[in-house]
């Protein structure tokens, strides 16, 4: 490794920037110094760089390599800031690659599932045998699924939130600090009316202005005490672990009965369904939730306002066709 490439991570670690950063930097950084060897066929030394170099890079990372835009373009950044500091240090005299551009990159589209695999995982719910953990895990995913709260923001939502009679709950801190209130549907309404009075409040709910009425909706179940009784309050990991073991639960559901199915068409429609439900994530049904509000007619402010996004722009990505609407779209122009 070139001396300045060390004394350029020495540089940053002082700056205070995270292990990981200069992590990622040193393997950027060695990765070029590599390539640029062995291209040139000589030691390197960035006094001998020039522009062109880097638009060789780029074209090597992309037709030789095929790395993605954005690990290009992380590198890049890396190689830009890097010049930067060899410029103030006068190892070189002016930064070569100040002027390289970006790769362009497409949006990704929101990944998001079918109305079927949702259902799925509400299904699979229903099959568990401990009726508290059912009511709770409906619960929980009510807010999900029908109402596509971040998986903080299920965490976040206390008695006091839940309007059933007005079918909405309030998001008092959402992301950047934004409140907002969602409105929601039957289903959900039904699911988190049974949830209260079967398991979070059968006696009635607390009076408006007590410090009950101010505890966390969704309640754990202490695992180490006998009886495991409930507690109010959850974390980011356990929402994303009872997603994670119900879609699971959804998914070998379908490989099961995949194999009594005669139709090859239906196999593969139930395979590629547990396949994703193998990685949903609680901001898959999210984004699942935002299709489904498009896809019904729903107005872009609307599904704005539901998920609590600050500018329009952002929720205009869900307007990007997706795997499946481009899957659907080709199959309609098929011969």
């Amino acid at each position: 490794m070139h001396a300045s490439i060390s004394h350029y991570l020495t540089y940053l670690a002082e700056k205070g920037r995270s292990p990981l950063t200069v992590k990622a930097a040193r393997g950027d950084l060695t990765g070029f110094v590599t390539w640029w060897e062995g291209w040139r066929g000589r030691p390197f030394d960035p006094a001998l760089l020039r522009e062109g170099d880097l638009h060789t890079w780029r074209l090597a990372r992309q037709k030789d390599d095929a790395a993605a835009p954005t690990t290009i373009n992380r590198a890049l950044v890396t190689l830009r800031a890097y010049c930067a500091w060899a410029t103030d240090a006068g190892l070189i005299t002016e930064n070569p690659a100040e002027e390289i551009k970006a790769i362009p990159t497409s949006q990704p589209t929101p990944k998001s599932i079918p109305t079927e695999a949702v259902d799925a995982i509400l299904r699979a719910v229903r099959s568990e045998q401990d009726e508290r953990i059912r009511l709770r895990d409906e619960a929980l995913l009510a807010l999900l699924i029908y109402a596509g709260l971040r998986a903080q923001e299920v965490c976040d939502v206390q008695l006091r939130d839940l309007d059933l009679a007005g079918a909405n709950v309030t998001i008092r801190h959402g992301k950047g600090g934004r409140m907002r209130r969602v409105m929601l549907s039957a289903e959900a309404i039904h699911l988190l009316r049974r949830y209260l009075t079967r398991l979070r409040c059968p006696h009635g709910i607390p009076l408006i202005g007590s410090d009950a009425e101010r505890e966390p909706l969704i309640v754990g179940f202490a695992s180490t005490t006998a009886g495991r009784p409930i507690h109010p309050g959850v974390n980011q990991r356990l929402v994303q672990r009872v997603v994670e073991e119900r879609a699971h639960e959804a998914a070998a559901r379908f490989r099961l009965d995949a194999q009594l199915v005669s139709s090859l068409e239906r196999v593969g429609v139930m395979v590629d369904l547990a396949q994703r439900l193998e990685h949903t994530t609680p901001h898959t049904l999210r984004h699942s939730l935002a299709r489904r509000l498009l896809e019904s007619g729903a107005d872009l402010a609307v599904v704005q306002r539901t998920l609590g996004h600050s500018s329009i722009a952002t929720t205009g990505i869900y307007l990007t066709p997706s795997d499946d609407d481009m899957r659907k779209a080709m199959e309609r122009a098929k011969i």
